[in-house]
């Protein structure tokens, strides 16, 4: 059980006690309530009570877009150091020497972060609570915004993890995490302006599977702001205008067919390639982790 794991146990003692978990959290909630105070004054002193449902679903949403920015710009900070300050400390053999598996250490890092990466989105509830009183933001899109959020904060922080058994220094660690996870979006958003003119030569789907739109498809698919517009705006239809013509992305036009066949949302493929991707990371951790103990045994 994770929660009766001594990593665990031992990584949120530690995080919890002190001014450590209070100051990255206030920090948090001045940046969400600043950003709400902007909102409002674009909105204007008198807002018209038929908008009034359009406001509230333009600031549930547009704090959802926020919390997923800082929240994975928070995450590999810990997440990245994890294992590399124990080497630091020179507490890594000590940790070797117990019972623990090299899962039971990695499994046990990452669930004490990813658990305070969700409390800093559960502690804006108060902040959200204003889009449910001014309409247009339910608690179905704040159930699925919250997932969205949290497994993105459980992939970086299992990237973070993998790097952090890789490198020997916290601070490379850091930096190879920040820099796969911006690169990776900068290059996954280029990607896709490029097929985006590719694909719009193929004529429109009619629902049709066809696997040579997967690289496309799973760019769109393990995207995080996609998946939060796809839950704003209730459409996962790519279409592109080309030549006065649109097309659309037939693999994304098809499993959104078969999702609704099963009255399943979109963003349901999202979370289980977020979890498979995770659980792959984390496995690749424990195997070099393992194999860094046998090296320094040897």
């Amino acid at each position: 059980m994770l929660l009766s794991n001594p990593i665990t146990i031992k990584e949120l003692r530690s995080r919890m006690r002190g001014i450590r978990a209070i100051l990255p959290m206030m920090a948090y909630l001045v940046v969400l309530s600043i950003f709400v105070l902007t909102q409002f004054a674009r909105f204007g002193s008198e807002i018209n009570y038929s908008q009034l449902a359009l406001s509230g679903r333009t600031l549930g949403f547009s704090l959802l877009y926020v919390q997923i920015f800082l929240v994975l710009l928070l995450s590999p900070a810990y997440a990245a150091s994890a294992i590399t300050i124990e080497k630091e400390r020179e507490t890594f053999e000590t940790m070797q020497s117990t019972m623990l598996t090299s899962w039971d250490i990695v499994a046990g890092k990452v669930f004490s972060g990813v658990s305070y990466g969700v409390l800093l989105v559960l502690s804006s509830l108060p902040l959200l609570s204003l889009s449910f009183w001014m309409g247009g933001f339910d608690f179905n899109h704040l159930f699925w915004g919250f997932l969205i959020i949290s497994t993105s904060a459980l992939v970086v922080s299992a990237l973070g993890i993998m790097l952090s058994t890789i490198f020997a220094r916290s601070y490379l660690a850091t930096g190879v995490t920040y820099g796969v996870v911006i690169v990776g979006f900068g290059i996954a958003y280029l990607f896709q302006l490029i097929l985006d003119r590719w694909y719009a030569n193929y004529p429109t789907s009619s629902g049709g599977f066809e696997w040579h739109t997967a690289p496309f498809w799973l760019i769109f698919s393990m995207n995080p702001l996609e998946m939060l517009r796809v839950l704003d705006r209730d459409d996962v239809k790519v279409v592109y205008q080309f030549n006065n013509f649109a097309h659309v992305n037939p693999l994304i036009d098809y499993l959104n067919e078969w999702l609704n066949v099963n009255h399943l949302p979109y963003y349901v493929i999202y979370v289980f390639l977020s979890l498979a991707a995770s659980i792959i990371l984390l496995f690749l951790a424990s195997h070099f982790l393992f194999r860094s103990s046998r090296g320094d045994r040897t």
